[in-house]
């Protein structure tokens, strides 16, 4: 059954949006989020993702050292069906009153949208741990 919306779209648009739900299958909560892990012997950090609704993982992997002081650093997603390469994107540092030097960055899929935010956060023992929150959602006009 189709919408009447549907019958107005031209045949690129709605592969478009046929692929952007393809991609997006399996997510069911409009965020993840996890801790990122050092690795041991490199400058990298990756954290898994795990989806809710087909038991399969979303990995992000972080390259470069994060600090307090940093300003931008690259981001790839891993694991998301119907890819043959991981996304990959810049994060940029941003400020708020809640929550000072943050680093977030989006990715476009059009119409399909990923947000990735890695948020500070000072443990007990004084070491700077990041959390990476995975969003996305459609957008509006689709």
């Amino acid at each position: 059954m189709t919408q009447a919306n549907d019958l107005d779209k031209s045949p690129f648009k709605k592969l478009k949006l046929e692929t952007a739900k393809l991609i997006l299958a399996g997510f069911r909560r409009p965020a993840y989020a996890g801790v990122l892990q050092r690795h041991p012997k490199q400058a990298t950090y990756a954290c898994d993702l795990l989806m809710d609704a087909i038991g399969r993982k979303i990995q992000v992997k972080i390259a470069g050292g994060l600090s307090e002081n940093r300003l931008c650093c690259c981001a790839a997603v891993h694991g998301l069906p119907h890819l043959i390469s991981p996304l990959t994107l810049d994060l940029i540092q941003e400020s708020s009153a809640s929550c000072p030097g943050y680093l977030v960055g989006e990715i476009a899929l059009n119409p399909a949208r990923l947000r990735l935010t890695l948020l500070p956060f000072l443990g007990k023992s004084d070491d700077r741990t990041w959390v990476c929150v995975l969003e996305h959602w459609m957008d509006g006009a689709c």
